[in-house]
């Protein structure tokens, strides 16, 4: 009996070498697993060029991607990390919806050994809880918009706001800026609601219905390119003039390159930059995490603004997405 037992020990051993040796050649393949908690997988001309960029980057540099979109629901994305948490990806890139409630999957990740990456958006995390942050700062893209307008010397400034996602970084942070910029200035904000999804035929129909209403603005504040595009069109099925030769403004975010046409052709009259190629960044920050390397943790990526009166045809034939 003693004989039978030690030879069952042994083989226990043996496959347990076995296994912990396919285990360690599977790490030492070069393979990376990267785990992406995007947002949605139609929300905006920004968001397809943000997914397409990081799937051909992470393809390009060898890694395999595992990429699970919210599509509208927080508490989808936060399963979904879990999930990747319990799939054991090597790291894990989350744009979240909300910038809240990320808490319990940091701590979730950070117990397993998992770097967490933000990226796009930033998340409310304190920095023991993430590796690193590669975003856009929201605040500071809505801050140039603010003193683009103030420039401008207009004698009454009536706001429509057309903001995104509730809760989002990108909603909250240019949301605070044309917000605080108004109570500054003493302009007057007449519409402030948020789009669910950035949605560009909602916006459609909330500036149809203002003008309805027989509200007067001269400014539309739109947080992203296809709201921007929604409002024209209402504008337009109403016979209001915009752009820069009409009666309101437009301002726009995202400066996808076809809405830098429109800031071309004078029917925006400013577009911020806000830079959906990240898979490239994101490939670089996972190389260099690889080697042992010390990586900045937070790091907000440079953007541009384009103005109606000083875009070239140069300028948009250069833009990729």
């Amino acid at each position: 009996m003693k004989k039978l037992v030690s030879m069952v020990l042994a083989l226990m051993l043996v496959f347990s070498l076995v296994a912990c040796d396919a285990k360690d050649k599977a790490k030492d393949d070069g393979k990376i697993t990267v785990g992406v908690v995007q947002t949605n997988a139609n929300e905006s001309d920004w968001r397809t060029a943000n997914t397409k960029s990081m799937n051909e980057a992470f393809a390009a540099a060898g890694f395999e991607t595992k990429m699970v979109f919210g599509e509208g629901d927080h508490a989808k994305q936060i399963a979904q990390a879990q999930q990747l948490i319990q799939e054991e990806v090597d790291y894990l890139v989350i744009l979240g919806l909300q910038s809240a409630g990320w808490e319990d999957v940091a701590k979730a990740a950070k117990e397993a050994g998992i770097p967490l990456i933000m990226a796009d958006r930033e998340l409310e995390l304190s920095e023991d809880l993430y590796t690193a942050m590669v975003c856009s700062d929201f605040e500071a893209e809505g801050v140039k918009a603010v003193d683009w307008l103030k420039a401008q010397n207009m004698d009454t400034v009536d706001i429509v706001v057309l903001g995104g996602d509730t809760g989002s970084s990108a909603q909250l942070g240019r949301s605070k800026a044309i917000e605080e910029g108004a109570a500054t200035n003493g302009w007057n904000i007449v519409f402030n609601q948020n789009m669910k999804g950035w949605d560009e035929t909602l916006a459609k129909q909330a500036v149809t219905d203002l003008i309805a209403s027989g509200k007067e603005f001269n400014v539309i504040y739109a947080e992203n390119d296809n709201m921007a595009r929604g409002a024209c069109d209402a504008m337009d099925a109403a016979g209001i003039t915009y752009g820069k030769d009409g009666d309101v403004k437009v301002i726009a975010f995202d400066a996808n390159k076809w809405a830098l046409e429109k800031v071309l052709a004078g029917e925006f009259n400013l577009d911020i930059e806000c830079n959906p190629l990240h898979g490239p960044r994101l490939v670089s920050l996972i190389q260099s995490l690889e080697k042992g390397e010390k990586v900045e943790k937070n790091v907000y990526v440079e953007e541009e603004m384009f103005d109606a009166e000083t875009i070239t045809q140069a300028i948009v034939d250069a833009r990729s997405y």
